[in-house]
């Protein structure tokens, strides 16, 4: 699927998890809950059974926490292992990262998953001795015997079918053939990219988007296709010592560091993680061992502080590009150009490079690759040279708003 990033970037190709499992099959397997204040603050706009005490309990429900047992935050009898892997050296990159932390003041937290998450800490994940357990692994296999179950695969839904204002089931197609399938409830589960499609081409969305298309409307709803998020990853990369290994054993600790930005109205709303920039997960993906390397340093030797905004201010869009289910639509995260998303980004990535040339670095780090002196130190050149470097989580969100009645952008209640 492609869409667009920024507008200096052009289209860009975004994964899509096509499989059973969905997302939690193909992405990067870190099992990172939102934080107390996040469900709180949805509870705050009125959606009262959001609040983080009334969530906690389907969390404990769901996982089988692997390091913290039996408390308030955390289940042991779920389908879901949750572990906070650290049993293997410590990589030369994660000890200097760790350290800089510490050292520039920041605290730390043995529970990226309680009720004081900020701060440095190591991501929790649902990889159990090199396995990723997947929603499908965790929930689905167990049940597949059910004689109330059907689970079919390769077969693509058009659209929802309603009468009287009822879904009352889909329209697919599977093997070039077109089928309808009657339901009592349609659960649609597709994606912040795919579930406003569908709906739009069922006739909800915004209405006069929908006439454009020939789209019958069966309910304006402006929301649909609205509010788009994903967390964006500005990187700044550095160029490892020789002689520095950069092996990652599998069961090595991978450090991430929750902090607010100065002047920020959210709490935690930033993360720096480091990396290398080269290794398993992504060195099959076109381009990705070019795009934050200058001069004749090898990707093998290069490594990263990664900064991500958490939570953005600006939002983007999905929208139809025809009538046809079998075209994809057209996207648009429209990252960076909120000003406090930009000056928070910008604020971070310079933080990174405070951070790279600590002392904590001196035996690790050669010298900053990107971005150079000249672009850091000048607002409008890193600005830029962000919007036209900037990566992205497969993290999407938001396009079918849940909200309060009065709400006129709320697509679920």
């Amino acid at each position: 699927m492609r869409g667009t990033i920024t507008e200096e970037q052009g289209e860009i190709h975004v994964a899509q998890g096509k499989v059973i499992g969905g997302g939690s099959s193909i992405n990067g397997q870190a099992m990172q809950r939102g934080f107390p204040q996040d469900f709180d603050s949805w509870a705050a706009l009125g959606n009262d059974q959001w609040s983080y005490e009334k969530i906690v309990p389907f969390f404990r429900k769901s996982e089988r926490d692997l390091d913290i047992h039996d408390n308030y935050c955390h289940g042991s009898d779920g389908p879901m292992p949750i572990r906070r892997r650290q049993t293997g050296p410590l990589p030369a990159i994660q000890q200097a990262f760790h350290r800089a932390c510490l050292d520039a003041g920041f605290g730390t937290t043995n529970d990226k998953n309680g009720l004081n998450p900020g701060g440095l800490g190591i991501t929790p994940s649902n990889n159990i001795d090199g396995v990723r357990v997947s929603t499908a692994m965790a929930y689905l296999n167990p049940v597949r015997h059910y004689l109330n179950l059907t689970v079919r695969g390769g077969v693509f839904v058009r659209k929802i079918l309603i009468k009287d204002h009822k879904a009352i089931g889909v329209e697919a197609e599977s093997g070039g053939q077109a089928f309808q399938i009657e339901a009592g409830r349609v659960v649609l589960s597709s994606g912040a990219i795919r579930s406003p499609q569908l709906l739009m081409l069922s006739g909800i969305g915004p209405a006069d988007h929908l006439r454009q298309f020939g789209i019958p409307v069966v309910r304006d709803l402006p929301g649909v296709g609205s509010n788009l998020m994903n967390h964006l990853s500005a990187q700044l990369t550095f160029k490892v010592k020789d002689g520095v290994s950069l092996e990652t054993h599998r069961d090595a600790a991978h450090f991430a560091l929750h902090y607010t930005a100065p002047g920020s109205s959210y709490v935690n709303d930033m993360v720096l993680r480091s990396s290398t920039v080269v290794d398993e997960r992504t060195e099959h993906v076109p381009g990705v061992r070019t795009k934050y390397l200058t001069g004749d340093v090898p990707p093998e030797r290069a490594a990263r502080i990664s900064c991500t905004l958490g939570l953005p201010d600006g939002t983007g869009w999905v929208r139809l590009a025809s009538a046809d289910p079998g075209v994809q639509p057209k996207f648009n995260y429209c990252y960076l150009q909120h000003p406090n998303d930009i000056r928070r980004v910008r604020e971070g990535l310079r933080m990174a490079a405070r951070l790279l040339e600590s002392e904590a670095y001196r035996d690790v780090a050669e010298f900053r690759i990107q971005p150079d002196d000249d672009v850091l130190a000048d607002d409008h050149a890193l600005d830029l040279w962000i919007r036209q470097t900037v990566g992205t989580a497969r993290h999407v969100s938001g396009t079918c708003k849940m909200g309060t009645a009065d709400d006129p952008m709320a697509v679920v209640d």
